[in-house]
């Protein structure tokens, strides 16, 4: 799919060269082999493959070619029950944004509302000429002013470096999102492994039981890992999009696309040359992303430092459980040793036993067997193995 936003008008196919120009932001969504072909005659050079945005030497991620910065980075998404990183490209000129995706993503959805949406307020009426003097004749005949014309709304030219932004800042705001929910799976998570249920699973579902737990844990820490990297290639894209600078800090014409509602402003900052430069408004909006993105990036450390513990605790109440299966085990084996010893002691056949010829032999016999295994579990029951004193 290979669309063109404009603003004030809602997105439209691109097959030709034509469909492109004016065109401050193309999108390519999972493009065929000729729609690669004719995104890179539009830009004047190579774009960058799926192979190319899978690529994670930051030299490959983030790059300047013919005066062209090509960005790269992982972005999460929500499929199915899980969440999955998949590359997103981003190719700023100073003419137009071109992104590559192989995903729908609702935050580019947005933005393309946002753009669609986007117009000026209406343009305040003329100033009237100044008054000159009318003769009497001239009074009389003079005919009444004619009402003004409606005003219309006019859309606004929006620049490709206002378009990143706001697909930067609407992706923030999305994995700020994400980090919530990550942080509610893990406190719930957290009850589940140190608060016993009411209604406890039974001895033969514990397995099954601990082995959720774990597959939960290890989801929890597989979604902290994807959205760190997300946010490391968010983080270098946004350091190098607020340090860029060009000449001319003209702030970017029309208003600003943002569902932060961020207010223009015009900043003067030294400058150099870098055609896909932002203005300093824009670039100041960058260092608030990119300070954002450090306390996200903080809350993903914290909460990756919560998986960890959580799994150390899952695995120290596996031992637990382990340890006490092993008690029963050594109370089993050690019980059935004295009888079987002195069942074994009496059925040797030997001719002089002193209790072969006694009436009571057999049942001293049973006596003994049966004081062997009550008083090893009295002992074991008062040391607290089988629930007693502890």
């Amino acid at each position: 799919m290979f669309l063109a936003h404009k603003p004030g008008a809602p997105a439209r196919a691109i097959e030709s060269e034509a469909d492109a120009e004016g065109v401050a932001w193309i999108d390519l969504l999972n493009p065929s082999q000729e729609e690669q072909d004719l995104a890179a005659r539009i830009c004047g050079q190579p774009l960058p493959t799926l192979d190319d945005l899978n690529e994670i030497e930051s030299s490959s991620r983030i790059s300047v070619r013919n005066g062209a910065a090509f960005l790269s980075t992982p972005l999460l998404k929500k499929t199915g029950l899980e969440f999955e990183a998949f590359p997103v490209g981003f190719v700023l000129t100073a003419e137009r944004l071109i992104t590559i995706r192989y995903q729908p993503y609702p935050s580019f959805e947005n933005v393309a509302q946002l753009v669609a949406e986007h117009i000026l307020p209406p343009a305040p009426a003329a100033t009237p000429a100044p008054s000159t003097v009318v003769t009497p004749h001239q009074k009389e005949t003079s005919t009444p002013d004619t009402e003004a014309p409606p005003q219309t709304l006019v859309a606004a030219a929006i620049g490709p470096g206002e378009v990143l932004v706001a697909l930067i800042e609407t992706i923030v705001d999305r994995l700020a999102d994400i980090l919530e929910s990550v942080g509610m799976l893990l406190d719930k998570l957290s009850r589940d492994i140190f608060k016993r249920r009411q209604n406890a699973p039974a001895v033969r579902s514990i397995a099954a039981w601990q082995r959720e737990l774990l597959e939960r844990v290890g989801s929890s820490g597989d979604l902290c890992s994807r959205v760190r990297d997300t946010l490391l290639g968010l983080e270098r894209i946004t350091i190098f999009l607020s340090e860029s600078k060009k000449d001319g800090m003209a702030p970017a014409s029309g208003l600003p696309v943002s569902a932060r509602h961020f207010d223009a402003g015009v900043t003067t900052l030294p400058t150099a040359n870098a055609p896909y430069a932002l203005s300093g408004a824009l670039r100041s909006r960058m260092a608030t992303a990119n300070r954002d993105l450090a306390s996200l990036s903080d809350y993903v450390s914290q909460a990756a430092s919560k998986v960890e513990f959580l799994l150390d605790a899952t695995l120290g109440f596996i031992s637990i459980e382990q340890n006490g299966m092993m008690k029963v085990l050594t109370v089993v084996s050690f019980i059935g040793v004295a009888p079987t010893l002195i069942a074994g002691v009496y059925g040797m056949n030997f001719k002089d036993i002193p209790e072969l010829s006694w009436s009571f032999g057999y049942w001293y016999s049973l006596g003994l067997m049966v004081a062997s295994v009550a008083l090893p579990l009295l002992w074991f029951w008062r040391k607290g193995w089988l629930g007693g004193i502890k």
